[in-house]
């Protein structure tokens, strides 16, 4: 494993980190074992930077972070956001989650009703009274007294317009219950606004081979302003892990107008792969590794084999200028929403 600094912190972190969105989610296959063996086999692999959230798995990821780093709290960096507000769908799925993942194993039709349990889950507040709270639901479940990184998780511009949730950032700093803060940008545009506050330290936001040029400048500002950056969606929301031949319109049901667009985009891009000796998905990783205003590049799995398969993208050899002068010269694709 390699490490890099996140920017202007004193954090070494891995150039690969885990995203723990699905850890401990309902539709997680194999359940909280699955879970703890992906974050072991992490840990084995060098990674040191677990990125999670007060709402993935309605708290489970951050309880099941905590039981699997027992005793190795010292050998990694905890990120974690709020914002979001756990809906009473939510509440009840996580107290319902043992039956819940027993029937969804059973019957496949349950899964749209967990889905609409997650869709529910889009109301914000970014109060300094909502944000205490979630912060302190937060040290409980991951054990610790102090969080290493405090994200604002994907809010709006008129917040960040504003910046008094920046002064509430501030105080939780000077309370000694976190490290650093930041934010997980919901667009591009909002990285100018977060960066107008000297002391965000990360921001973290989607980059990968569908939009490969768009935030170039954008990267240089963060670097310039001492920001680590934290990309998340390497891989496009799973678009990148199929082949064109593969894609559906329904692939792209934010945006159905952008399948024929994204079809193309991605035939080309399989061939350059080809060119470069590789697969679509090593090609993706191997593109934001070569990036160095980016700290540390996210991978959200609940699978260790896969999580395996991406990390031999870190010792593979650098992609030739004339690939990387070729990924840039395409009009960049929008690929499916995250967060």
């Amino acid at each position: 494993m390699k490490y890099r600094l996140l920017g202007k912190t004193d954090l070494q972190v891995s150039v690969i980190g885990l995203g723990c969105g699905r850890l401990g989610s309902v539709t997680q296959a194999g359940g909280d074992q699955s879970a703890l063996r992906v974050i072991g086999s992490a840990l084995d692999a060098g990674i040191n930077f677990f990125d999670t959230a007060d709402i993935y798995g309605q708290g489970a990821s951050e309880r099941l972070l905590a039981q699997a780093l027992k005793g190795r709290r010292e050998r990694v960096v905890f990120a974690t956001k709020a914002g979001f507000c756990l809906s009473a769908l939510g509440q009840i799925a996580r107290r319902a989650k043992p039956l819940l993942r027993k029937l969804l194993g059973k019957r496949s039709s349950l899964s749209k009703s967990v889905q609409k349990v997650r869709a529910a889950q889009s109301r914000q507040d970014f109060s300094a009274a909502y944000l205490a709270r979630r912060l302190e639901g937060s040290l409980k479940r991951l054990q610790v007294d102090a969080v290493d990184i405090f994200l604002l998780h994907s809010p709006p511009m008129e917040v960040l317009r504003r910046g008094e949730v920046f002064q509430t950032l501030e105080t939780f700093k000077q309370q000694g219950k976190i490290r650093h803060y930041g934010v997980s940008c919901r667009e591009l545009g909002d990285l100018p606004l977060c960066l107008a506050h000297p002391n965000v330290s990360v921001l973290q936001f989607e980059l990968n081979l569908l939009q490969p040029d768009a935030p170039q400048q954008l990267l240089s500002l963060a670097r310039e302003r001492g920001a680590g950056v934290v990309a998340r969606g390497a891989l496009a929301a799973g678009l990148l892990l199929r082949t064109a031949a593969e894609l559906r319109p329904e692939h792209c049901a934010s945006r159905p107008e952008i399948f024929e667009d994204l079809q193309l985009r991605m035939q080309w891009l399989e061939k350059l792969a080809a060119r470069a000796g590789c697969s679509l998905p090593e090609l993706a990783m191997r593109f934001l590794l070569q990036m160095e205003n980016v700290s540390t590049t996210l991978i959200g799995t609940t699978n260790a084999d896969h999580l395996r398969a991406h990390l031999a993208a870190v010792d593979s050899p650098s992609l030739p200028p004339e690939i990387l002068a070729e990924l840039g010269s395409a009009p960049p694709v929008e690929p499916a929403a995250s967060r």
